[in-house]
């Protein structure tokens, strides 16, 4: 049995993070995963672009619930539109992005 199936024998991975140094080939090896999945629903962008939308999808939401929890239905959103999510360039450098991802990625790993 090779290694990757006896280490996720028991569940598969619900994520990867794939670190390195620059140029050595992070980017076009998930470009390869992601061309190769077979999944229907998913979604592949740059960090930033990701951080841009979801501030607007809270903006928007706190404008219509100024009162409610916006993270939520964030996360409601994505996992009823996306499957797969592929985040290309993931650097966290505001205290406010990293509250907002843990919140976020926390609810869309729990829903699966």
């Amino acid at each position: 049995m090779i290694f990757a199936q006896r280490l996720f024998l028991s569940r598969p991975p619900k994520g990867i993070y794939i670190h390195g140094s620059v140029g050595v080939g992070k980017s076009f090896l998930m470009d390869l995963f992601y061309q190769q999945c077979c999944l229907k629903r998913t979604q592949r962008c740059h960090f930033h672009e990701f951080m841009l939308s979801i501030h607007e999808e809270i903006h928007v939401f706190k404008k219509e619930f100024p009162r409610s929890d916006p993270i939520p239905a964030v996360a409601t959103a994505i996992a009823r539109d996306t499957h797969l999510l592929c985040l290309d360039e993931m650097q966290v450098t505001d205290i406010a992005d990293a509250m907002v991802l843990k919140r976020l990625l926390t609810l869309l790993l729990d829903v699966g």
